[in-house]
C-alpha cells in the first residue's frame, strides 16, 4: 500500500495533467463552461429554499447558508464516488497504451470535485454576511474536516473503481444509493430539528458516520460552534475506510488491465 502511495507522488504532474484534461473535457460542450462549476450548486439551493423555506414554511433565518455548505460538501462526495465507478472503463485506451498508477485515475475525479467545493465556496463567503453567520475561532476547524471527507472519498473511490471495473450496473446503484443518502444525511435539515431523543441521536449519528461530519460544516461555518463530537467516528471511519480502499486497489491494480 505504500508502494502505491510513492508510485501516485512520483507520476504526481500526471496526475495534474489528468485533472485539467478531465475538467476541460467535461467543460467544452456547454455553453457557460466553467461558470456551472458556481451556477449549478447556486440553482440546486434556490430549488430548495424555494420549496422548504417559502412553500413549506420551514428552515429558519440561516436555512440557506446551512444548506449550501452541506451541499457542498455532499456534492463533493458523490461527484467523486459517480467518476469512480467509471474512471478505469473510461480509459482503456490509455490505460493500455501508456504505464501509469491507475490510482491517479479515481484521484483526479476527487481533485475535480474538491475545485467545485472550492468554486461553490467563493459563492458561500459573500452570502455568510448576508445571512450573518457567526464568525469564531473555530473556522479554522474547517481544513481539518476537508482532510477527513478527502480520506474518506479517496477509500471510497479506491474500493468503487476496482468494482466498477466488473461490474457494469455499479452506476445505476451508485445513483440509487446517493438518493438515498441525500435524505438521510442532515442536508436538508440539523438533526437536533428531527431528532429530539439523545439516544436515538447517537444511533443515528453512529450509522451515518457522514452526518457527523455535515453537522460539523454548519457549526465551524455558520454557527460558529466547535465540530460535533461524532465528527471523530468519521474521523476514524474514514481512515478505516481509506486502509481497505488502498489495501483493496493495490491488491486489485494489475488485473484490471486484463479485465478491461
Amino acid at each position: 500500500m505504500i508502494e502505491q502511495l510513492k508510485k501516485v507522488w512520483q507520476r504526481r504532474e500526471l496526475l495534474w495533467y489528468m485533472v485539467k484534461l478531465q475538467m476541460k473535457a467535461e467543460k467544452k460542450n456547454k455553453v457557460l463552461g466553467f461558470a456551472w462549476s458556481f451556477l449549478d450548486p447556486l440553482l440546486l439551493l434556490i430549488v430548495y429554499v424555494v420549496l422548504i423555506g417559502y412553500i413549506f414554511g420551514r428552515g429558519g433565518p440561516q436555512f440557506p447558508i446551512l444548506l449550501f455548505i452541506a451541499l457542498l460538501s455532499w456534492r463533493w462526495f458523490t461527484s467523486s464516488l459517480s467518476r469512480s465507478v467509471t474512471s478505469i472503463t473510461s480509459k482503456v485506451g490509455l490505460i493500455q497504451s501508456v504505464r501509469f498508477p491507475l490510482a491517479i485515475l479515481p484521484l483526479s475525479g476527487i481533485i475535480i470535485g474538491f475545485f467545485d467545493w472550492l468554486f461553490g465556496f467563493v459563492i458561500l463567503v459573500p452570502m455568510l454576511f448576508i445571512f450573518e453567520a457567526s464568525f469564531t475561532v473555530n473556522i479554522l476547524w474547517l481544513p481539518v474536516l476537508l482532510l477527513i471527507e478527502f480520506v474518506d472519498i479517496v477509500g471510497a473511490c479506491l474500493i468503487f473503481a476496482v468494482v466498477g471495473t466488473y461490474l457494469a450496473d455499479l452506476s445505476n446503484i451508485v445513483q440509487f444509493l446517493i438518493r438515498l443518502g441525500f435524505y438521510l444525511s442532515p442536508i436538508l435539515y440539523s438533526v437536533k430539528d428531527v431528532i429530539t431523543s439523545e439516544r436515538l441521536t447517537m444511533l443515528y449519528m453512529l450509522s451515518n458516520p457522514f452526518a457527523g461530519l455535515l453537522e460539523s460544516y454548519k457549526n465551524v461555518v455558520i454557527l460558529g460552534a466547535p465540530p460535533t463530537g461524532y465528527a471523530l467516528v468519521g474521523a476514524a471511519v474514514a481512515c478505516v475506510v481509506f486502509v481497505i480502499g488502498l489495501w483493496y486497489f493495490s491488491r486489485n491494480e494489475h488485473k484490471l488491465v486484463k479485465a478491461i
